[in-house]
């Protein structure tokens, strides 16, 4: 069996490849307020359409939407007595409706 008498070097070099891999990734790392460098001003964001789409669909998903229980109830009752829901034909022309009028 050999054994190999640099073990040490094996060692060193990974550590100098942690530290320099741990100051490249604190170039890219997100730092506190207190932490980041005072803010010139001339910095500038802008979101494209696509990106204000998604936010204000994901602030919409977090609103709690108004249900209002008594209809909920009252159109169970119609749905359970046959009085609704017979006619997916008619089901269909009214969606398609409501969509062409938006």
């Amino acid at each position: 069996m050999k054994i190999d008498g640099n073990r040490l070097t094996q060692d060193a070099d990974a550590t100098r490849a942690t530290d320099a891999a741990r100051k490249l990734a604190d170039r890219f790392v997100t730092k506190t307020a207190a932490e980041r460098p005072a803010a010139g001003g001339t910095d500038k964001v802008e979101l494209s359409s696509d990106a204000k789409l998604l936010a204000a669909a994901l602030k919409a998903t977090d609103e709690p939407t108004a249900v209002r229980a008594d209809v909920v109830e009252a159109m169970k009752q119609k749905l359970a007595a046959g009085e609704i829901g017979n006619d997916s034909g008619r089901l269909a022309d009214r969606i398609l409706d409501d969509l062409l009028k938006r």
